[in-house]
This record gives C-alpha cells, sequence and structure tokens, in this order.
C-alpha cells in the first residue's frame, strides 16, 4: 500500500474515533455503576450497532499503530510475523467481544 493511502486511511480511523469515543465515554458514565440499567442500553439496537463500530473503529486503530512500532523496531521479515500475530489476537479478541454484545 502506498504511503498516502496509508495516511488517509489513518487519518479517516482517526477522526471516526473521536465522536464514537465521546459516545463511548457517555455510554459508560451512564451505565457504570449497574448491571440494570447495562442491560437496558443494550436492549438498544441503536447502542448496540455504536458499540459495534466502536469496537471495530478502535481494533483499526490499535493495528495501525502496532505496525508503525514494528515498521520503526523490526525488519521486515519479523515484521510481516509480528503483524500476523497482531492480526490473530484482534481477530480473537473481537469474535470474543461479538457474542456478548449480541446475545
Amino acid at each position: 500500500m502506498r504511503a498516502s493511502q496509508k495516511w488517509k486511511i489513518e487519518r479517516i480511523v482517526y477522526l471516526a474515533l473521536i465522536p464514537i469515543s465521546y459516545w463511548f465515554i457517555f455510554f459508560f458514565i451512564n451505565t457504570y455503576s449497574d448491571a440494570v440499567s447495562l442491560n437496558l442500553l443494550l436492549s438498544n439496537f441503536v447502542n448496540r450497532i455504536l458499540l459495534l463500530i466502536f469496537f471495530v473503529i478502535s481494533f483499526m486503530h490499535i493495528r495501525i499503530q502496532l505496525i508503525k512500532v514494528y515498521e520503526d523496531y523490526f525488519n521486515f521479515s519479523k515484521i510481516k510475523y509480528l503483524s500476523l500475530i497482531t492480526d490473530i489476537i484482534i481477530i480473537f479478541s473481537f469474535l470474543i467481544f461479538l457474542p456478548a454484545l449480541f446475545i
């Protein structure tokens, strides 16, 4: 991928992360003390979708930042290996999260 495409993708992810992070903070300020209110808020389909979007964007942000670190400190063969491990961990984390959101 060209550097300009990577830069555009990074900026889009960063811009998307700003409003969805504010929503996420507001969401959990309202529900942090009570499991009943958390269940009530998660019963709303829009909140579920927004939470899903938050986690997708967050995982993309994590991946982009880790790849930058790998590129700075490791050679190309290790970058591919570490990138694969990162992708597996992110996918595994996402698969653990999805059933909790939609059950």
